[in-house]
């Protein structure tokens, strides 16, 4: 485990514009050949406030909320097509 960065150097980093990005993926198997997989990333910045975070968890349900809906109308254009 990486020790912590000294707030100094945080705050440096931060006002130098660092930021991190995370992803992580799940494939899950739906039967009959069938698979769905989810990816989810964020892109931080160095030493996130807890206001920061409180804002990025509610930006993924917004997002969680568009993508599922453009979801529904593209699977229900493939179906006609079949």
């Amino acid at each position: 485990m990486p020790k912590p960065i000294s707030k100094g150097v945080a705050e440096s980093m931060r006002n130098g514009n660092c930021n991190v990005y995370y992803e992580k993926s799940v494939t899950k198997n739906l039967g009959n050949y069938e698979s769905a997989k989810v990816t989810v990333g964020v892109t931080l910045p160095i030493d996130p406030t807890p206001e920061e975070l409180a804002h990025v968890s509610k930006t993924f349900e917004l997002a969680d909320d568009v993508v599922t809906k453009e979801l529904e109308i593209q699977i229900k254009d493939l179906m006609k097509v079949e």
